[in-house]
């Protein structure tokens, strides 16, 4: 069973129908009994939409909406059109309780629902009264769509984070999938020898101690052998050449169908390896960007070499950088290089980044 939320934004809901018991010492139209039943059942699906929405479906809440704009309706007709304001609730519920959008019955409902009040309004009341009741519905209208806004951004954000998730773990398996890879085809035929080289030697020992010497100094050759694999491996892990990381980022893209094109990426082997490191960090952190908030289908990439420096670009074809936002991070690791970063929304966003060949590091 769903839990039910209440909090006080419910219980303030409930605080308009002093509205309409006041409105029955008014002048009303209609017997009185009837217009304390219709306030009493009105009361009812006003409380089960507000608080005991989570316990209902779908459709058992539409029924309850329809019911309510027919009430608000009547009170319109029986006691004053300023109680049509009730429909400002509609402008909550219809988002984000029924989680309806633009298009849908709730919405053309409560748009009927209106019509008819002021049609109502006109035939019975005064024309500033209509007038006023127009201008009220308008805002409802105004706020029910930006809360439509909201809560698809809300949605896409939500989608957003989810997709940044699987690609973190494609990330993730893919460095995962390429440690396993270097140490099964650096390390698994060494441990292999050593145990079939060892145990020749034990077999050895009392027969042909020479030659058990021989296979013990294997043996010995092999351990060093793999320890200084191990520590190669160590140090890839650490420091990736400028075109692995291509490589890689190419291996990642095609996982997510993501088009992607790098031109002249050996140029950065004349870069010193500290520097091909940190603008591989450039490079990755970019592609992140493109691939959680660009909504790009293609990305090219380039490498240009100067006289005196080396220039990156990066340009994709999604949405381009929203005004306000800045790219801090990727400024940052720039800046380590004494380099430059220029952002274009070119069809999609440009990024040029160019670091000084010399100097250090």
């Amino acid at each position: 069973m769903k839990k039910i939320d209440l909090n006080l934004t419910h219980l303030s809901s409930l605080l308009y129908i002093i509205m309409l018991i006041f409105g029955l010492f008014l002048n009303t139209k209609g017997p009185l009994w009837l217009n304390v039943m219709c306030v009493v059942l009105y009361f009812i699906i006003y409380t089960t939409m507000i608080i005991f929405n989570p316990m209902l479906s779908r459709s058992a809440l539409y029924c309850c909406f329809v019911i309510y704009c027919l009430f608000i309706i009547y009170f319109v007709f029986s006691m004053t059109p300023e109680v049509s304001l009730f429909f400002f609730y509609s402008a909550f519920f219809i988002p984000f309780i029924i989680k309806a959008h633009y298009i849908s019955k709730e919405t053309i409902t409560l748009i009927i629902a209106m019509i008819v009040s002021e049609i109502i309004t006109f035939e019975n009341y005064s024309l500033p009264q209509l007038m006023v009741l127009s201008l009220f519905y308008i805002i409802i209208l105004l706020i029910l769509f930006g809360n439509f806004k909201l809560v698809r951004e809300r949605e896409m954000k939500e989608e957003l984070e989810a997709k940044n998730e699987h690609i973190n773990v494609l990330i993730t398996e893919q460095e995962r999938n390429r440690i396993s890879q270097d140490l099964h085809d650096t390390l698994g035929h060494v441990f292999s020898s050593l145990s079939l080289k060892s145990e020749l030697a034990m077999k050895l020992i009392d027969i042909d101690p020479d030659k058990a010497k021989e296979e013990i100094q294997t043996v010995n050759q092999l351990s060093k052998d793999a320890l200084n694999k191990v520590r190669s491996i160590i140090n890839d892990l650490k420091i990736q050449s400028f075109e692995d990381e291509v490589k890689n980022i190419e291996t990642l893209l095609t996982n997510i169908e993501l088009k992607f094109d790098f031109i002249n990426r050996e140029s950065a082997r004349t870069l010193n390896p500290t520097k091909q490191a940190i603008l591989s960090m450039i490079l990755r952190e970019a592609v992140n960007n493109v691939i959680k908030h660009s909504q790009a289908t293609n990305l090219e990439c380039s490498l240009q070499e100067g006289h005196d420096n080396v220039c990156l670009t990066i340009h994709d074809n999604g949405r381009g950088l929203e005004q306000g936002v800045h790219l801090t991070s990727l400024e940052e690791r720039v800046s380590v290089l004494n380099g430059t970063l220029e952002k274009y929304n070119q069809h999609g966003l440009k990024l040029i980044v160019t670091i000084p060949r010399g100097g250090k590091m």
